[in-house]
């Protein structure tokens, strides 16, 4: 009886505490009857009544472990306990629902050797979830991309994930307790005091860019977001950084700032930085009255060293002329590319326009200078226009056109030399205006055409050939004059589909002549630098004598010395291909250009044409007899035919048959004519032999 009373007097004093516990317990004994319980063990499961009133722990067991994710493991675990009677064990298991119960059971030996076991249950599916939370939040630090520091509020680093290792170079192990001082440059101290305080007043900051420090003290352009960290109370105890690398991104936009502003080849200033230069010099010269100057200097001819030798050469060229120039002028002064071969140079503060003619003389003088360009020594000269502030303008637009438009004139009056502004040349300039656009459409209306100068052989007065001339008839105007509109034909490109009307006109003429006439000369026709730079220069031709049926031994095309001279080896092909064809080519003009002779055998020419400069002059002019007798020399000595210009008197005429000059061109026989005039003219003629005269008379 009193071993009974002590076992029930304990479980009472059990009851009692199992019920004050935060577990839910149960008790049995060692054969599996239930002892006791509470109510939390009872809500934990929840177990029916009726089952808890068998007061067998194998129903009860079977009940909790169909709720289980995996009952089989459970009842194992159960099993074992009771064959064993370990002291204590411990398992956690999973419900279906998703609930995590951890389980400890105890053995107890009671008063009398009795032993109880004590199943203890406590619910940690928020312990898990908060584990789980931070395991996942931890793999997300680890796998972010951005840098990520948690600093505490003294400053010293307590969180260093991978991409902050990448990003500043250290190691978790050599930073983890240091000052973040360490990455922080002394002139963003102030920066990161002003942040820091924000951060303890519960603000966070967010995206601001900023400097920060590598290991050796790299210099590192980072994005950061800086947020409070606080305990479960709600205290700050911190702060979190997120760093971002935006070094790649400040370039990107410091390289577009630089495009936006500056030359990408020479590195100059390009004409939208050099335009706000400018409207600031004006408004400063407007207020300290003061002058200003602007050189608009284009390279001459350097369009055919860059066609004749590429872009790669003409790009190194054009680096040389920039750095010459910068250092030609003053530190203070503006030198810019405007694009191609055309610069400009702002002269601040200048007194009078002396200065800047001085400025002018020195840019030319340095500019002409040979280059080295690889292999190749390079010459080149400038054309410098001058405007003056405020005499020939007082805004950007009127300085940089007037200086255009003074740029043009000297080229016009020969290149290499510089010109001041006047307003004459702004009428000069319009005139061009108004001609370029009329000679757009002169084509289309039928005002371009071609007339014909013969040809004549001086020891016979035989007819040799024809030369074509180009001749424009403005409705308004009337005739105008090749040397007003050819040099605006070349240089806004029109020359290319005119000359080609001109090529296509006089081969199918000469074809006609040849056919209807009986003429037997050939046709000449004049090709420009720019027709024969371009790359399908030989296929217009074949496609004009396809057209128009004319033999290639019938067509001459004349070149002169500056056009094949510039990019000797692209001549050379391109002559050498027309030869292979049959086509004649002529040196026009010859003595006015390079007079390199020694090109001449490399060439494949028929024929040399004296200029008229030296033939105006006969035969009183013995540096021009002397100039023609050696020039018909050469050629007679390189089998080249060779015929004067601009024979105006019988005068000249016999000089050049004395010399043994071959044939001759001009007015004393005929001026240029239209096909008609021509073949009136070709009738009529009537050789009157005096001597070693000829008489040529027209009907």
């Amino acid at each position: 009886m009193k071993k009974e009373f002590e076992l029930n007097y304990s479980l009472s004093v059990l009851k009692a505490a199992i019920e004050a516990t935060v577990d839910g317990l149960l008790v049995t004994d060692r054969r599996g009857k239930v002892l006791c319980y509470n109510q939390l063990y009872v809500n934990m499961w929840p177990i029916p009544g009726e089952l808890l009133a068998h007061a067998r722990h194998q129903a009860i067991l079977g009940y909790c472990a169909g709720q289980l994710r995996d009952p089989e493991q459970f009842l194992r675990s159960i099993e074992e306990i009771y064959a064993t009677l370990a002291p204590e064990s411990f398992n956690v298991f999973e419900f279906r629902n998703g609930r995590v119960f951890e389980r400890c059971a105890k053995v107890k030996t009671l008063e009398g050797s009795d032993i109880v076991l004590v199943w203890s249950f406590r619910d940690i599916t928020e312990r898990r979830q908060g584990e789980s939370y931070k395991a996942q939040l931890a793999a997300i630090v680890e796998s972010s991309n951005d840098a990520i520091i948690v600093k505490d509020l003294n400053g010293i680093i307590t969180g260093w994930n991978a991409a902050a290792e990448e990003l500043f170079g250290y190691r978790s192990g050599e930073i983890i307790g240091s000052s973040i001082l360490t990455l922080i440059p002394p002139d963003r101290l102030e920066e990161e005091d002003r942040i820091m305080n924000l951060v303890k007043s519960g603000k966070r900051t967010d995206h601001f860019e900023t400097v920060r420090w590598g290991k050796g003290k790299k210099s590192i352009d980072v994005s950061v977001t800086i947020s409070p960290v606080k305990d479960s109370a709600g205290n700050i105890i911190g702060a979190s950084k997120i760093a971002r690398d935006i070094t790649q991104r400040k370039e990107s936009q410091e390289r577009i700032e630089y495009l936006a502003h500056y030359d990408l080849l020479t590195g100059l200033p390009n004409r939208a930085l050099f335009t706000d230069r400018m409207r600031i010099a004006i408004e400063n010269a407007s207020r300290y009255a003061f002058r200003l100057a602007l050189l608009f200097v284009d390279l001459d001819r350097f369009k055919l060293i860059n066609d004749s030798l590429g872009h790669a050469i003409g790009d190194k060229l054009l680096k040389a002329v920039a750095e010459r120039m910068q250092s030609t002028v003053r530190q203070a002064d503006t030198v810019s590319r405007l694009g191609g071969d055309e610069f400009v140079v702002l002269l601040g503060r200048i007194h009078t326009a002396t200065e800047a003619a001085r400025v002018a003389e020195k840019l030319i003088a340095v500019l002409s200078q040979p280059y080295q360009i690889e292999q190749h020594e390079l010459l080149l000269t400038a054309s410098v226009g001058i405007s003056i502030y405020p005499d020939s303008g007082k805004d950007v637009n009127s300085l940089m056109r007037n200086a255009d438009v003074s740029m043009y004139s000297a080229k016009g009056q020969g290149r290499n030399r510089y010109q001041f502004y006047s307003e004459d040349l702004t009428s000069g300039a319009d005139e061009r205006l108004r001609l370029e656009y009329d000679l757009r459409s002169a084509l289309a209306r039928d005002e371009i055409f071609p007339v014909y100068q013969p040809q004549l052989e001086l020891a016979t007065g035989r007819v040799v050939g024809v030369e074509a001339l180009m001749r424009w008839k403005h409705p308004e105007r009337g005739l105008v004059s090749p040397a007003s509109f050819i040099p605006v034909a070349e240089d806004s490109g029109l020359i290319l589909s005119l000359g080609e009307h001109i090529l296509r006109e006089s081969c199918l003429q000469a074809r006609q002549w040849h056919e209807q006439q009986g003429f037997e000369g050939t046709i000449a026709v004049n090709v420009s630098a720019v027709q024969f730079r371009q790359n399908d220069f030989t296929d217009v031709v074949l496609r004009a004598l396809a057209d128009s049926g004319l033999s290639p031994e019938c067509l001459e095309l004349e070149l002169t010395e500056s056009v094949v001279m510039h990019g000797v080896e692209s001549a050379t092909q391109k002559m050498c291909f027309l030869e292979s064809r049959g086509i004649k080519l002529a040196i026009d003009d010859f003595g006015t250009g390079y007079s390199s002779l020694s090109y001449l055998r490399q060439f494949a020419i028929d024929r040399l044409k004296i200029d008229r400069s030296f033939v105006r002059d006969l035969p009183q002019d013995t540096d021009a007899k002397a100039i023609i007798r050696a020039t018909v020399a050469m050629g007679r000595s390189l089998g080249l035919r060779v015929m004067a210009e601009g024979v105006e008197t019988e005068g000249q005429a016999e000089y050049l048959r004395s010399v043994q000059c071959d044939e001759s061109q001009g007015y004393l026989y005929a001026r240029p004519m239209r096909p008609d005039d021509f073949e009136a003219w070709l009738k009529g003629r009537k050789p009157d032999f005096r001597g070693s005269r000829y008489q040529m008379a027209q009907s």
